[in-house]
């Protein structure tokens, strides 16, 4: 799966702003928690962008599952690169996805990549558990999760492990 997505051109960026902000969930929500994308990953820097002009709260990941960084209208200009070789913000704003008043009383969604996603939700990450964590940490409460992916990276059935989480609903581009 790595080596076809590395060689394969991922979708119109924006196609999937389009896509991803016309969602029910979308609409309804106050805060969006995006990422950075990897050159593999569908790219979702316009959604951030919209999300901002929107008014909604934006949140990049940090190192440390649950733990993400405030996005403002020019987070394009202020990308960091982290020990993992993931990007996020450069910013003084971090909040944890646990303890946030951006998380009490208001709905949130949660964009989240993936190497392959089945349409149940079931994911097949990255290895780390990052994400898995964050799911953890981000049900319950008005919280709609979405795997974001290609066509191809769309499987019939992936292998489970107890501790991996299903994201609400996949959308594949």
């Amino acid at each position: 799966m790595l080596a076809a997505l590395k060689t394969s051109a991922g979708p119109d960026a924006k196609d999937v702003e389009q896509r991803t902000t016309s969602l029910e969930a979308y609409t309804r929500a106050s805060v969006l928690v995006g990422y950075c994308p990897l050159r593999i990953e569908v790219d979702v820097s316009l959604v951030v962008d919209k999300a901002i002009e929107d008014g909604k709260k934006v949140l990049l990941p940090d190192l440390e599952p649950g733990v993400f960084r405030m996005a403002k209208e020019d987070w394009r200009k202020r990308l960091i690169k982290l020990e993992n070789g993931t990007r996020t913000v450069d910013t003084y704003e971090i909040t944890s996805i646990v303890d946030s008043v951006f998380f009490k009383d208001v709905a949130v969604v949660v964009l989240v990549p993936g190497l392959a996603f089945t349409e149940d939700g079931t994911r097949l990450g990255r290895g780390s558990g990052y994400y898995d964590q964050v799911l953890k940490k981000a049900s319950g409460g008005d919280v709609t999760t979405i795997g974001i992916c290609r066509k191809s990276q769309l499987l019939g059935y992936l292998p489970t492990q107890p501790h991996d989480r299903k994201v609400d609903m996949v959308i594949a581009f």
